[in-house]
């Protein structure tokens, strides 16, 4: 089966996929050990790391897209800007949300947020993804 990704349009994005500006989506989340930065060694306390919490933002933004890729199609993150605001400890349950707020050609742009159930913000920022032609972009990258 041929696809978009066959054709030799490496600039344009695929003609058939289904995302719009304005979706948006969210997960529930419990806090892991291994989510927590004195498990992941990147501090002494015991709540979720920054590290952690970006995981999880990336996992809900692919959440959101891939259902609305065709065939043959991935996404790659290339930037991620997060402020971590406030704590969450093992076994709290969060919740993280997904924005897409703008596509410009191939590159997708989301607003992302992590939320205690309180409504306080643990983490707020914006990330950037790429579309790419999965097989192409692996041969490429030495995959």
């Amino acid at each position: 089966m041929t696809t978009d990704c066959d054709k030799k349009y490496k600039g344009a994005p695929p003609s058939n996929y289904h995302l719009s500006v304005g979706s948006q989506t969210e997960k529930n989340i419990i806090v892991k050990k291994e989510d927590l930065a004195t498990h992941l060694k990147t501090g002494q306390v015991p709540f979720i790391s920054t590290a952690a919490m970006i995981v999880y933002m990336e996992q809900c933004c692919v959440a959101l897209i891939d259902p609305n890729l065709p065939v043959g199609y991935d996404t790659v993150s290339t930037e991620m800007n997060v402020r971590h605001l406030h704590t969450a400890k093992r076994n709290e349950e969060i919740i993280c949300r997904a924005h897409l707020k703008y596509m410009e050609g191939k590159k997708l742009f989301f607003d992302v947020a992590m939320l205690n159930k309180q409504g306080d913000s643990i983490g707020i920022g914006a990330h950037e993804r790429y579309i790419v032609c999965h097989k192409t972009f692996v041969d490429e990258h030495g995959g």
